[in-house]
């Protein structure tokens, strides 16, 4: 009974914790009129991705994944950071095991990287677009390549034919998880967002 009161405890603190912070975010100072590019959000009820516009990109996207990118055409990459098994073994929310999502949570487990290209997202639902200025663009992309870590590593294909996995740094686990990652970069790269970011809505809400 007390560890059941103390696990009780524990969650009640962490959603607490998670839900108080949005309204207490690190703003932005930065001036509206000043925000000429759009980055892109993706999100549902668990996840986070960014998406940029490579028509923005100073990178040469192409030649770092070659694997994925060879030859076609796109406009559009989005990013997501994540834990390893949950991304190889579970390609819809519905496919999620419970042993998976325990060691994910529970235990620092290995990170990968998603990166899924597209030549539209006009009809996308569940997107946000953000005005940021020309140079939190470019600290935006330069930390989303440092989350591969020294080299990028090819893991694996994908699920539908247009994404692959690739390695990451840094572990996965209850308080640094996906959305802690999108939240992360978005916040340092002076973008008004929660202090600490574990789930979508933390991200979403702060944009908001």
């Amino acid at each position: 009974m007390k560890f059941l009161k103390y696990l009780i405890l524990l969650i009640f603190t962490y959603i607490f914790t998670v839900f108080i912070l949005v309204f207490f975010p690190k703003k932005s100072e930065i001036p509206s009129n000043l925000k000429d590019k759009t980055l892109y959000i993706y999100y549902d009820s668990m996840h986070s991705d960014i998406i940029l516009d490579i028509n923005e990109s100073r990178i040469d996207w192409h030649n770092l994944f070659p694997k994925l990118l060879k030859d076609k055409q796109y406009r559009y990459l989005e990013f997501g950071w994540g834990d390893r098994d949950t991304y190889l073994n579970t390609p819809d929310w519905s496919d999620l095991r419970v042993s998976i999502a325990f060691y994910a949570l529970f235990i620092n487990t290995p990170a990968l990287i998603h990166l899924i290209y597209f030549n539209h997202i006009d009809n996308f639902t569940h997107i946000k677009k953000v005005k940021i200025t020309k140079e939190q663009y470019r600290f935006i992309e330069k930390e989303i390549l440092k989350s591969f870590g020294d080299n990028i590593k090819f893991i694996s294909k994908g699920y539908w034919g247009i994404d692959a996995f690739y390695s990451a740094k840094d572990k996965y686990n209850i308080f640094n998880t996906c959305n802690t990652w999108t939240g992360d970069i978005l916040r340092e790269a002076n973008i008004t967002m929660s202090y600490w970011t574990p789930i979508s809505y933390s991200v979403i809400y702060s944009l908001d």
